[in-house]
């Protein structure tokens, strides 16, 4: 059974204290005094955690009743502060006219900046648990999309590289090759998958729930091939471009809202700097609220000792 001590149940609890204070003191059977001391400084502690919890349970029921007022967009880049780290050769030790045309051996994707400093492939989604209706989800946003989404391989490289969806969405995973690839899918709700997609043939694959976290996705004859899928059960999900920018319009406005940041080789991202100034996101997190009708800017700087780790 579980208890929720609102004011009135903390007015009982004092009087229950009083009580049996009261009691602990008074005459027992023959009007012998009970061998029961009352420690009034642990009664007192004991009333005041019970009328701290009810102020908390009271702040949790206030914190719930925000209500969005319309939408807003956040958008921003995400870049390097340093020098951009090498990027390695892949270990491609078979069919490797293929697997690295005129003898060009594929680079690793772990960490990809552009010439302008911007990262591809930072992950920025909403982690706040918001209603799927309106005013907290707009229309372009809510789950229960149903589009097919592409997964293709070609020069044995995941075209993309980090792909984003709904669990809704069934993922077409396509292999443009004319070798056969292995696609290894290893969610942690989801259940995990392991197929043979032959030389210009497809297979699919249906989720059925949110992922919390970014999984891995690989190939078994080719080891080198890595990619990763995000889902979510929303659309307030971005991945930054080949400049590190990034956009979520459709935000739900004027409420706190909790968002994550990641990155394959950083995993969640902690230490930055945003619009200058330097911030601790404990666990890749970050809270804002939204103006109205606004674009939000998000120009967020990460260190670039953080990817030679």
């Amino acid at each position: 059974m579980r208890f929720n001590f609102g004011r009135s149940s903390s007015v009982f609890c004092r009087c229950w204290l009083l009580s049996a204070a009261a009691l602990a003191i008074g005459p027992g059977c023959g009007n012998a005094p009970l061998p029961v001391q009352v420690d009034m400084r642990r009664a007192a502690a004991m009333r005041a955690d019970l009328e701290a919890g009810a102020a908390q349970s009271a702040g949790a029921e206030t914190a719930t009743t925000e209500t969005p007022a319309g939408w807003a967009t956040l958008k921003g880049s995400f870049k390097i502060n340093g020098s951009a780290p090498d990027r390695k050769p892949q270990a491609v030790d078979k069919e490797r006219e293929v697997c690295a045309p005129g003898g060009k051996t594929p680079l690793s994707e772990e960490i990809v900046v552009g010439a302008n400093g911007g990262i591809r492939d930072v992950v920025i989604f909403l982690s706040s648990v918001i209603s799927d209706d309106e005013p907290w989800t707009h229309p372009d946003a809510k789950p229960g999309k149903s589009d097919e989404v592409l997964f293709d391989q070609k020069g044995c490289q995941f075209l993309t590289h980090v792909l984003a969806l709904q669990p809704t969405q069934l993922l077409r995973i396509k292999n443009s090759d004319p070798v056969g690839h292995n696609t290894s899918l290893k969610p942690k709700k989801n259940r995990q998958d392991d197929q043979t997609v032959a030389s210009g043939s497809t297979t699919t694959y249906q989720a059925k729930a949110e992922e919390a976290d970014p999984f891995p996705v690989s190939c078994a004859i080719h080891p080198w091939m890595k990619a990763w899928v995000v889902m979510r059960k929303n659309s307030y999900i971005a991945v930054s471009k080949d400049d590190g920018s990034f956009e979520i319009p459709n935000l739900p406005a004027d409420v706190n809202l909790e968002f994550r940041v990641w990155q394959e080789k950083t995993n969640y991202v902690q230490a930055v700097s945003v619009n200058g100034q330097p911030q601790k996101w404990a666990k890749g997190k970050f809270k804002m609220k939204l103006e109205p009708s606004s674009t939000q800017e998000l120009n967020v700087s990460i260190d670039s000792g953080l990817f030679s780790k």
